[in-house]
């Protein structure tokens, strides 16, 4: 078996992980970075590359910022991690540029009022753009950054286990999709970056098929404590058809520019001044009209964006999209009606993004020793409802902060490797060539329906406890599963992985969601409809303790 040693692990290779592995390099550490995927793709290169830079306008500056976080995660965000989002958001911009990639400037090369552009939710504009395929110049320039660091890389490995000795992470125990092997990393410190969980929600998701919760499940296996897991972000516009391009986000509440509507299927306004809302808020009014059965034979609601072409502004800002290449799959999927916004959208909400995650401190330092998360792995910036352009700035600062503090956690220390690893290692290898009765995809299928049907964008406590009984049923199904004996690129055997971990995350949401009796952000319970500011403005805490998902609540730390 294949044994690799180093300073800093670093899981993930999107902005965050590649970031924190830079940092630590930078600090001296010997680094080496495991990535599911071609390192720079994930969530990363799939984006539009779209950052927040408070400042640039007259009248912002971080403290602004800072309010529209904290305004707009409603009241759950932790307010020493928002304070640092605020103020750093600038230098997460500059740190990308440092790594190749080139964000919009004016004719003078200079950020100012004439590239920035307002999102819904913030009260400035302060999102900066850049030109069309922003996330794969993103991509190439995080991987050159790696490569002039110097980091030791090992791309299409995916992350099974965290090693411990003496109560510390010490490594991890992963597999090799190429060569079929299972590889040892064992290390001072571990750096969790592997994104999201929005697979769990397929096809009704707008994220890369790698985000399939795998840092979450690490890191609660682990010990460390996780927060908020039941805020689970669903852009409202997202594609409903042809079925395979169900899900493929289309824009979010900013896309309906000054006098886009939202129709029910029978052409009754649901909403109107979409621009300036949440996320949150316009996802969360689609859900209740769907529920009350006002969907179109698609799933969706109809968006009507016609008004915009009566005037100069809603003109310009169609021009924009184009321009910016947002309007390509409207067009491909809906025609070109659709396209000039002369004919409504069919859009309805799609998984996007992970409020909740691994609890943490300023650092990116978890509840367990030698263990640190950074990016969307992360909790409890956004609270229960995320910005537009936030998580772009949010991968760069948190990627710098963890990788700074781990690599001055390590620096001149030594540290003792686990050992009788032998049981995690053949839980891996003896995978290969199982002749059960379960496909390991067919169960991912079986997952992802009940989340979307049960723990999707509505929820009641009669479809939350279906959803935990599935998930038992699946759990058991995947006991006796039928696995390929190919060595290289076996596909049985990774889905049997990210199998493990989306059943953790799975239960990690749901009891979360069964947990928090009200209705907040992203998290819409048709039983609880209100917000209840008296009783649950609190924090939900879960964490593995002797061998079983226990759970308290904080109230939400005062305004740092």
């Amino acid at each position: 078996m294949q044994v690799e040693k180093c300073d800093i692990l670093c899981l993930g290779g999107g902005g965050a992980g590649i970031t924190a592995a830079i940092t630590a390099a930078e600090q001296g550490a010997d680094v080496i970075l495991v990535s599911k995927e071609p390192l720079g793709y994930g969530d990363t290169r799939i984006s539009m590359g779209l950052m927040s830079c408070p400042g640039v306008v007259e009248g912002d500056d971080w403290q602004h910022f800072y309010k529209d976080l904290i305004k707009g995660g409603e009241n759950l965000n932790d307010p020493e991690l928002v304070h640092i989002m605020a103020e750093w958001a600038p230098y997460g911009l500059k740190l990308l540029e440092s790594y190749g990639h080139l964000f919009e400037r004016n004719k003078d090369g200079k950020f100012s009022k004439e590239v920035v552009f307002l999102l819904g939710g913030h009260s400035l504009p302060r999102t900066i753009g850049c030109p069309p395929g922003g996330g794969i110049s993103m991509g190439n320039s995080l991987r050159a950054g790696a490569a002039r660091a110097g980091i030791r890389v090992f791309e299409e490995v995916i992350a099974c286990n965290l090693l411990f000795d003496d109560k510390r992470v010490t490594g991890a125990v992963c597999f090799d999709l190429c060569r079929g092997e299972v590889i040892l990393f064992q290390s001072g410190a571990v750096v969790i970056a592997t994104g999201g969980a929005g697979w769990l929600y397929y096809p009704h998701t707008d994220c890369n098929a790698g985000v399939t919760g795998d840092g979450y499940a690490l890191a609660y296996e682990a010990g460390a404590e996780l927060i908020d897991m039941e805020q689970v972000q669903f852009m409202p516009f997202a594609l409903t058809y042809p079925a395979s391009m169900c899900g493929v986000y289309v824009g979010e509440p900013s896309l309906a520019a000054p006098a886009g509507i939202l129709r029910n299927s029978k052409g009754k306004i649901i909403l109107e001044g979409l621009g300036t809302m949440t996320r949150a808020q316009v996802t969360n009014a689609m859900a209740v009209e769907l529920s009350n059965g006002g969907g179109t034979e698609y799933g969706g609601l109809l968006l009507d964006l016609s008004p915009n072409l009566s005037s100069p502004e809603g003109r310009r800002m169609w021009k924009v999209r184009k321009e910016r290449g947002q309007l390509e799959s409207v067009r491909f999927a809906y025609g070109e009606d659709a396209y000039r916004w002369e004919k409504p959208w069919d859009v309805a909400p799609a998984a996007h993004y992970f409020m909740g995650g691994i609890k943490v401190n300023t650092s990116g330092q978890s509840s367990v020793p030698g263990l640190y998360a950074a990016g969307q792995v992360l909790g409890g910036i956004h609270g229960a409802n995320r910005l537009g352009s936030v998580s772009l700035a949010e991968l760069f600062v948190f990627g710098y902060l963890a990788g700074e503090a781990a690599a001055r956690e390590c620096k001149g220390q030594e540290f003792s490797f686990s050992k009788g690893n032998e049981e995690a290692v053949a839980n891996i290898t003896g995978l290969r060539g199982r002749k059960g009765s379960f496909k390991p995809i067919k169960l991912h299928r079986r997952l992802q329906k009940t989340m979307w049907e049960n723990v999707g964008i509505v929820r009641e406590e009669r479809g939350l406890r279906a959803a935990l009984r599935e998930i038992e049923e699946i759990e058991e199904a995947s006991k006796d599963l039928q696995i390929t004996p190919q060595l290289s690129y076996n596909k049985d055997k990774l889905h049997t992985i990210e199998l493990k971990h989306m059943l953790t995350v799975a239960r990690l949401i749901t009891e979360s969601a069964l947990i928090r009796q009200e209705t907040r952000g992203a998290h819409l319970r048709l039983d609880f409809r209100e917000k209840d500011e008296e009783n649950w403005r609190r924090n939900i805490i879960i964490l593995k303790n002797k061998n079983k998902m226990q759970f308290r609540t904080e109230v939400v730390k005062t305004d740092a």
